[in-house]
């Protein structure tokens, strides 16, 4: 729970910074998302894989591969919550395989 309030908390001040960084910047023409529209997308995306995980593993913890799947997660949250989210969403994803059960997001 810590470690999710931790990641929730250091994206909210990372997209907050950058907001306010792209509001002082001139508008551009191109119909480009803007990076905190994706980053946000990509923060969506890791919290629920990692709700996904956290819900699956109590369910699914005597599976062949759980421990490899716990460090995956674990190494999953630290990607996501260091503005890393595609390697970090590669790596949720894979340790829901490794549960047998396939990702949602």
């Amino acid at each position: 729970m810590l470690t999710r309030t931790s990641i929730v908390t250091g994206l909210a001040v990372l997209l907050l910074s950058t907001a306010a960084f792209a509001d002082s910047t001139p508008a551009t023409s191109t119909v480009k998302p803007k990076p905190t529209q994706n980053t946000q997308k990509m923060a969506d995306r890791c919290s629920a894989l990692e709700t996904q995980f956290d819900q699956a593993i109590t369910t699914h913890g005597n599976a062949a591969k759980a421990a490899a799947a716990k460090q995956l997660r674990t190494k999953g949250g630290t990607l996501c919550s260091t503005n890393k989210q595609a390697s970090g969403i590669r790596n949720l994803q894979q340790a829901l395989k490794d549960l047998g059960v396939k990702p949602n997001a």
